[in-house]
């Protein structure tokens, strides 16, 4: 899970430009052209693709996994570009501008997508949907990593066994002394906080916002706001808080590389990333076929290697080892007790919700 501060325009693929005699060599293998598994793509334009995504170390990921094995079946070159949130997407649509093929969208942005009428339908007799997850497979758009908001500590302050226990200890300083950091946004901060003031996580929605920000009027004076992944690691690492929120990615190397810091799944939130093809977008067939390739179970298995996201293709798990698995949120072993993030609650409820949240900042 990245942020905007992580957004990089960078291309992502380094292979060579697929040009016209490539092409034609390839139009004209005929039969040939049935081993790649998309002769169509070989018939045919394009020659490029453009896939707007969230930078970082998730665009390493997304290339190595699936841009690379994309463009060696197919022959078609990924091009990376700038994330495009809600208001860009909707702008591009509108207009009848559409100049990108399919984007990486944080699922919350996907769903309000959706409901806008602004994507097309997925193609699940191309994209494979028999061993995905029953949240991965939805009309508009295909979840295609999962996530987690999780509790984090600084080791200094807290180990695992004095380290607030669950989101009610969290948000009760009598309980657990110390300084403490959010998400300055609403969405995943008042799911928490709604689980911290005692809403079970299978009730987790509607949120009852009344108990979330009560949760959030306990620790007001002891709490520190983050706006970007990287802030939120660095303060707990950092020392300038004692416990806080984070996202999963956004420390696992510290820990590995002995910071000091750790984290825990129990009671995380998984958020997740999507995929959508905005309406009127020119290479749909080639976009669906990209797709089909980002959920195939091997490479999968790459990505998870890659950053420790977990898979949304249920065949995924049996292809990595237990040292892969102990970093993935949704892993056999570290998701008894997380919850998915409501997306369509976001779509439908957002634009209220987020008035509150700010009404209360104010406040």
């Amino acid at each position: 899970m990245t942020d905007q501060s992580d957004i990089s325009g960078t291309s992502l693929s380094s292979g060579p430009v697929i040009g016209r005699r490539t092409m034609l060599a390839g139009m004209g293998l005929g039969a040939a052209g049935l081993v790649t598994g998309f002769p169509s793509i070989l018939r045919a334009k394009p020659s490029t693709m453009t896939v707007p995504n969230s930078g970082g170390a998730l665009e390493e990921a997304f290339k190595v996994a699936y841009f690379e094995p994309f463009q060696k079946k197919s022959g078609i070159q990924i091009l990376g570009a700038p994330y495009m949130d809600t208001a860009r997407v909707k702008a591009m649509v509108d207009n009848n501008a559409v100049d990108v093929d399919i984007l990486n969208i944080d699922a919350t942005e996907a769903a309000a997508l959706a409901r806008l009428g602004l994507l097309e339908p997925i193609d699940y007799g191309v994209v494979d949907k028999s061993s995905l997850l029953p949240e991965a497979a939805q009309e508009f758009y295909t979840l295609v990593d999962v996530a987690a908001y999780v509790m984090a500590w600084n080791t200094n302050a807290f180990n695992a066994e004095t380290r607030p226990k669950n989101w009610q200890e969290f948000f009760d300083p009598a309980a657990k002394e110390g300084q403490r950091s959010l998400w300055k946004l609403a969405p995943q901060t008042l799911e928490v906080a709604a689980m911290g003031g005692g809403q079970p996580r299978d009730k987790l929605y509607p949120i009852d916002l009344d108990l979330a920000f009560k949760s959030l009027d306990k620790v007001k004076p002891d709490l520190t706001w983050w706006s970007s992944g990287a802030q939120a690691a660095q303060l707990v690492i950092g020392g300038e808080v004692d416990v806080g929120t984070v996202w999963n990615g956004r420390v696992f190397q510290a820990k590995i590389d002995g910071q000091p810091v750790d984290y825990t799944f129990d009671n995380a939130l998984y958020v997740c990333d999507a995929m959508v093809i905005p309406k009127g977008a020119k290479n749909k067939k080639e976009a669906m076929e990209l797709l089909a390739t980002m959920v195939e179970a091997q490479n999968q298995a790459t990505f998870c290697k890659a950053i420790p996201y977990g898979p949304v293709n249920t065949k995924t798990f049996p292809l990595l080892d237990e040292k892969t698995l102990a970093m993935l949120p949704n892993s056999p072993e570290n998701n008894k007790t997380a919850v998915f993030q409501n997306f369509d609650y976001w779509a439908d409820q957002g634009p209220a919700v987020f008035d509150k949240f700010n009404q209360w900042l104010l406040g």
